[in-house]
């Protein structure tokens, strides 16, 4: 088991190397020294209220100041401000998020702390299932939301834990009547099952498509006719249009590098996580450090490939706009010759 989870950090390791040498990875977003002196005085000013019970109005900050700089503490602040507000998902997903970011840093004592406290609150979770008819889901372009976010087609019929309080359900796709139900969960362990029914198609008329518009004379229909041995407007050459498909080949190529990176850092996490499971040995016995593994595993191959592709694409759309397009610059005329016997046309210009 070590052996693999070493392999896998070699892996990633080697593909953020290639970003590197190939001087186009992209630069983490790093908060300025006034992005933190906001973010330290929206964290001690939600402590404050936290002192005061005013947990209602800490939580809002408490989340502002870890999006501007994310850091363990704040989290786990985070987790605790939801749990007095009574929103106990919220708070059980918030100190786990924050045991898997304390392992990947080697914080064991944080992430004992915050594994026992989401431990806690697991059995009184309230859950949410949504189940939706076979009619409804083969219709093209079905979708559910819940609370306003849109509900995963593999999460259908599963049990979700979510904060208890009243929540919006919404059944929707094209042609069909929108389907609307609100359920009320309650706390302390409730579960809520949540039944979609096959969508009613709307009335053929309200769904029937606008009446094409009459015909209007273009502005290309009301130009005159060009005078005899008139000659028409001269065409440009090839070597814009070959810089404009070097920078969008660069651009593919540069997104595809950040994916790279996202799954090499995704990968290097879930190696972390999965070390905490599976305490060496060849062979890991924890189902749940195996998947950790296997998910560790599938991201830092995912990195590879983005990477190769995303360097490649670099390289080429480097070589379009500064080696290729250049030599394409010409200027050519291509325009039709009329007179009072014959009608031609007439090529002219300078060629490289």
């Amino acid at each position: 088991m070590k052996r693999h989870q070493a392999c896998i950090a070699r892996r990633v390791g080697l593909g953020l190397c290639a970003a590197l040498i190939s001087g186009a990875l992209p630069a983490w977003a790093q908060p300025s020294a006034a992005d933190k002196a906001t973010a330290e005085a929206l964290f001690d000013a939600a402590l404050d209220l936290m002192r005061q019970g005013r947990n209602e109005e800490a939580c809002p900050r408490l989340e502002q100041s870890h999006r501007i700089d994310p850091g363990i503490g704040t989290l786990l602040y985070l987790a605790e401000c939801y749990e007095k507000t009574g929103r106990t998902a919220s708070a059980w997903a918030t100190f786990r998020q924050a045991m898997s970011e304390s392992r990947a840093a080697g914080q064991t004592e944080r992430a004992r702390k915050a594994q026992a406290r989401a431990d806690r609150l697991e059995p009184g979770l309230s859950k949410l299932t949504i189940e939706v008819a076979p009619e409804a889901v083969a219709v093209e372009g079905f979708s559910v939301s819940v609370a306003g976010k849109p509900l995963d087609r593999p999460l259908f019929g599963i049990a979700i834990p979510r904060d208890p309080g009243e929540i919006a359900i919404e059944a929707s796709a094209p042609g069909h009547e929108t389907w609307k139900k609100t359920v009320k969960l309650g706390a302390a362990g409730t579960a809520a099952n949540v039944k979609v029914p096959p969508l009613k198609p709307l009335e053929a008329a309200s769904i029937a498509p606008a009446a094409d518009p009459p015909p209007t004379t273009t502005a290309a229909e009301e130009r005159p006719a060009p005078a005899r041995g008139a000659v028409a407007p001269a065409a440009s050459g090839g070597g814009d249009t070959t810089r404009l498909i070097g920078l969008v080949v660069g651009g593919a190529g540069v997104v595809g590098l950040g994916v790279g990176t996202f799954f090499g850092v995704r990968a290097i996490s879930k190696n972390s996580e999965a070390e905490g499971y599976c305490q060496g040995g060849a062979t890991c016995e924890d189902p749940l450090g195996v998947t950790l593994t296997d998910e560790a595993s599938g991201a830092a191959t995912a990195s590879n490939i983005a990477f190769g592709l995303g360097a490649a694409a670099v390289i080429g759309g480097a070589v379009l706009y500064f080696v290729v397009a250049p030599r394409q610059e010409s200027s050519v005329q291509v325009g039709a010759m009329l007179d009072g016997q014959s009608v031609g046309l007439r090529v002219g210009g300078t060629f490289q």
